[in-house]
Parts: structure tokens; sequence; C-alpha cells
């Protein structure tokens, strides 16, 4: 141990005697120390908006019946299919026993214009079930939400995000209550979502991130069909089962329902969230190989740079090598002096890596949506650190068994 403190101090010595030499061979080491931690940070609040979104999106448990083409032995008859419609709701509500919520959304095509007192927007808008709210969690805090009622009578109400209702009202006027025009059709605002403003200190906060929940627009489903739509299809439908260890039989259920309702036809799959889960993986792995391969890159280019530097500094340090030996020094001793000395470089640099990386992710968080806003940790912090020192071990293997190697009589004789 005592050793490897001597190494560790006459390392720290080398630095400080060379600093433009220490800090031109440690800026590989600081670059990928810089990008491995980075990487870590980034992948990680990918992670934490990927759970985050799963989780306001019906959570692991939600499946989506897609359309697809049928196949080609039916494609004669595939204009028999009504396509997703509201039968399909009320016959997996009825025949899936394992299906705890069912929703269904259709969108007003090419967009919609809100308009209110000379305040206007261009927003997408969802005619919705009420299941919707609770699937997706999206949370009324002032009036309410689509009723079953709305849908039975068809109702022109709407309900707004908050970002939607600071656009077309006035500071201090309340919403609720009031017309607006959609695509020219009046509608009361009967309901205003919460703010999911993240970092705000309230309404209208220049610094806050603002979640596309913000810029929701919701209308009863039945109205939007019968106001803006020519046909009866759905556009998402989507079921939340109450178990996702009943995910196969779920999907079983659901196929024989739907292949009930499109009269045979084979027009839709079901997407469950492990394929979303699968592709995410295959996206993070990607991100850890491109990534990783910068910050690899760096750690190399570092360690080529300290092995330079150490069998630089033997070749000036022969004599007192072999003054060393003399005294009665073992190979071994001066083995760990010199894999300390490279061990010190390579963390000192790693140090300085982790610094910079810690300044890289604060810029990056004023950036990047709050969703994926990449996150510090101990734990990259650490791996950054100790990535370096494995470096400096291994680059300063060579250099430490060529300087024990060194016979102390030829040493000696060297000028």
């Amino acid at each position: 141990m005592r050793l490897l403190w001597m190494g560790m101090a006459s390392g720290l010595r080398e630095v400080l005697a060379h600093k433009l030499r220490s800090f031109l061979t440690l800026f590989g080491i600081v670059l990928g120390a810089a990008a491995l931690v980075g990487m870590l940070g980034v992948v990680k609040g990918l992670l934490r908006g990927f759970e985050t979104m799963i989780y306001e999106t019906g959570g692991i448990e939600r499946i989506s019946v897609q359309s697809k083409p049928a196949p080609e032995y039916q494609r004669e008859r595939a204009p028999l299919s009504p396509g997703r419609t509201m039968n399909d709701v009320d016959a997996i509500r009825t025949a899936v026993p394992l299906a705890r919520r069912v929703t269904a959304e259709v969108y007003i095509p090419n967009g919609a214009r809100l308009y209110f007192q000379g305040r206007a927007t261009a927003q997408s808008v969802r005619g919705v079930l009420p299941e919707t709210f609770v699937m997706d969690r999206f949370e009324v805090v002032d009036g309410r939400a689509i009723g079953e009622l709305d849908l039975e009578l068809q109702m022109q109400v709407v309900v707004l995000g908050a970002t939607i209702a600071e656009i077309l009202f006035p500071r201090g006027m309340d919403p609720l209550g009031r017309v607006i025009t959609i695509n020219g059709q009046p509608f009361t605002v009967v309901g205003v979502l919460k703010d999911y403003r993240v970092g705000s200190s309230g309404p209208g906060s220049g610094s806050s991130r603002v979640s596309s929940k913000n810029y929701a627009v919701f209308i009863p489903l039945t109205t939007a069909q019968t106001l803006y739509r020519i046909d009866e299809n759905v556009d998402v439908l989507n079921v939340q089962i109450g178990n996702v260890e009943d995910m196969p039989l779920a999907q079983d259920q659901l196929l024989n329902v739907l292949t009930h309702t499109h009269r045979g036809i084979q027009d839709v799959r079901l997407e469950t969230r492990e394929d979303l889960l699968q592709r995410f993986e295959e996206q993070r792995n990607s991100y850890y190989i491109s990534l990783g391969g910068v910050a690899l890159i760096g750690l190399i280019v570092g360690g080529v740079g300290i092995m330079n530097v150490m069998l630089a500094s033997i070749s000036e340090r022969v004599r007192e090598i072999g003054v060393r030996r003399a005294l009665g020094a073992k190979r071994i001793d001066i083995l760990v002096q010199i894999l300390a000395e490279s061990l010190t470089l390579a963390i000192a640099g790693g140090v300085v890596g982790v610094i910079a990386s810690v300044g890289l992710i604060k810029v990056l968080q004023h950036f990047v949506v709050a969703s994926n806003r990449p996150e510090l940790s101990i734990f990259a912090l650490l791996v950054g650190v100790l990535s370096s020192g494995i470096v400096g071990v291994v680059a300063g293997l060579y250099p430490a068994i060529r300087a024990s190697m060194l016979s102390p009589v030829e040493a000696l004789r060297t000028d």
C-alpha cells in the first residue's frame, strides 16, 4: 500500500511538473470520461421519459388495435369489413371479460381552428370517450370531463388543455361556460385540464417545459363523428386489461371478438407494450453503441497518450530506477510505482472529464424536452472515474513491466 501511495504521489508530481504535456496527454481521457458519463445521463433521461410515457398512456397493460391490409386470400372480400367502429368497442366490453377499459378516438381531418373573440389557434381535436381521461391519466382541475350523456346527446362541449385555455382566453377570464368555435361550430367549454408544465412557477412562466397534454382538446366522440366525419370509423382503439399476466389470453379473446365484428376479415393487428418495449430496447442499445463508441475512442486515445508519456518518463529516469534497484528495490516495487503513476494520470483525467460532463448535462437539460431530460447519477460519475482508472492501469502495464525488467547495472551506466 505504501508503494501505491508513493507511486500516486510521484504521478501527481509528474502532472504538476509538466502541465502542458499532462493536459495534452489527458485530453483523450477527459473526452472519453465526459462522453461516457454524458451517455449514461442521456440514456437514463430517455428511459425515464419512456417510462413516464408508458404510465401516462395506459401502462404496460394497454393493447392497441391497429388496422392492417387483409391477407391476400381475403382481398376480394375485404370491403365486407366495416373497419374499426364503435361496434368493436361495444363488443369488446360485452365479450372480453379481461378488458378493464376500452377507449376509442376520432380526429378532425386536417386539424381544427379554435376561435374565441379574436383569439385563435390551430390544434388537433380529439373526439373521445370518458374512459380516455382515466386510461391516459388526464386530470380535469376546473369543470368536468366528457360524460356518457354528452355522447348520447351528441353535445357540443369541449375540454381544453391548460395552454390552449391560456391562448384562447385573456388572463383572469374563467373559460368555463364560454362558447368557442371549432371549424366554425360552437362548443361550450365544460372543463380545463391540469397544468402539466414542468418546472414552472405558475401559468405563463417562460422558463417552463410544457407537456403535450397542455395542448389537448377533447370533444365527445359521437359529436366529432356527426359534425366532422363522413364515416363511422374510429382512428384509435385501445384496450386496457387488469393484469399484464393475462395478456396472451386477452389477445386471443380480442382477436376472436374482432374477427366476428369484422365479418371474418383479418384486417386488424394487436400491438402491445411488449412490442414497444422491445423497440425501445433496440433504440437504447443503439444509443449505447454509438455514444459508447465515442467514449471508447476517447479513452483509447487517452490510454495511448498515457503509455507514451510513461515510456518517455521511464527513459528519463533510467538511472533513478537503477539506483533504487541497487539500494534493494525489487522489480515488483518498480512495477507498482509505474502503474500507480499511470493510474494517477488516468484518474486525474477522469475526474476532470466527470466535472466536464456535469456541465455538459446541465447545458443539455436546458435544450432537451423535460420528459427526456438527461439526468446525473452517482453511478454514472463513478463509472466515468472507474473506467478512466482501468484505462490507466492497462496503459501503464507495458511501461511498468519494461521499467521493472531494467538491469540495475545497465541502468546505472546510463547518463
